[in-house]
């Protein structure tokens, strides 16, 4: 596999866990303040659209990354099919 091909899996997989990592703690934040249910303050009002947002990002770009991957990995081996094939011809 191309170095770059495995660049873009990685940061698809570290996009993947933020993502998912906003998912999973943001809630649990939000419901440690006690026994008390939770009041929306400025700080939550602040961050929830913000999280929002890297989350949304995260996921997009961990998919795009890994339709990249996909694309660079099918043109590198094309290339060198390429390349194999015109080198025996000569």
């Amino acid at each position: 596999m191309d170095k770059t091909t495995k660049k873009c899996i990685v940061w698809a997989v570290v996009c993947f866990f933020v993502a998912a990592g906003i998912q999973m703690l943001w809630p649990l934040f939000i419901t440690s303040g006690g026994d008390s249910s939770w009041d929306p303050n400025l700080f939550s009002g602040v961050l929830q659209p913000l999280l929002s947002l890297l989350q949304g990002a995260a996921m997009s770009i961990g998919g795009a990354l890994v339709g990249a991957a996909v694309v660079i990995h099918w043109l590198t081996s094309r290339a060198s099919v390429t390349k194999g094939a015109s080198s025996h011809l000569s």
